[in-house]
């Protein structure tokens, strides 16, 4: 049930704690009342977290990179819960990009042979995710690829070569088994049922 008061004891504990958003709706939500999400303040502490995250952008915790430096978020993208990202080089999510939970983005390589492993060499080739790409739950995406724009990537995949532009592509390894339609296509498309969606957070 919805606490009408807030616990003094709770919010006492919160006073030592580091990044807290000391405020009124983070109060109300740490006595288990009704509050509003503190977007913003979140937002803010994933800016002290990653290289740069646009606005409108939500990352969901836990959120784990390596360096998290090497991060590039564009603007309105959601990242949801549990996405590992590997930044040895740069990892670049354009505008709009949807994550599934448990997407791992590597950038850190190794070589297969054995000498270089036992004097622990390691390099990076840079991850590119474009912009209005999709990328289901689950998926491995392997240094040096790049997600061309509009791309949806199936779930479980693990995507080891470049994907083109406006392709639908699954499996393990990853493989292109559609294309699709640009955004500029489908609206010239009268049947589009999501030709004339207006949505107010746009």
């Amino acid at each position: 049930m919805t606490a009408t008061s807030k616990h003094p004891e709770i919010i006492a504990l919160s006073q030592d704690l580091r990044g807290i958003p000391h405020c009124e709706e983070y109060e109300r939500m740490i006595s288990g009342m009704m509050y509003t999400p503190i977007f913003e303040t979140r937002l803010a502490l994933l800016r002290q977290l990653v290289g740069k995250v646009g606005e409108g952008t939500v990352i969901e915790p836990p959120f784990k990179p390596d360096y998290g430096c090497n991060v590039v978020s564009g603007s309105r993208c959601f990242i949801n819960w549990d996405v590992t990202v590997l930044d040895t080089s740069l990892v670049v999510i354009g505008d709009r990009v949807q994550i599934g939970t448990r997407v791992s983005l590597f950038t850190a390589g190794h070589e297969t042979s054995v000498l270089p492993r036992q004097k622990f060499v390691e390099f990076g080739h840079p991850v590119f995710i474009e912009d209005d790409c999709g990328i289901g739950g689950n998926v491995i995406i392997l240094p040096g690829v790049r997600i061309g724009r509009g791309s949806t990537i199936g779930a479980g995949s693990i995507v080891t070569k470049d994907i083109p532009p406006f392709s639908v592509a699954v499996g393990a390894p990853c493989r292109v088994r559609k294309t699709i339609q640009a955004p500029e296509e489908e609206e010239q498309d009268p049947n589009n049922p999501y030709r004339d969606l207006v949505r107010e957070d746009q």
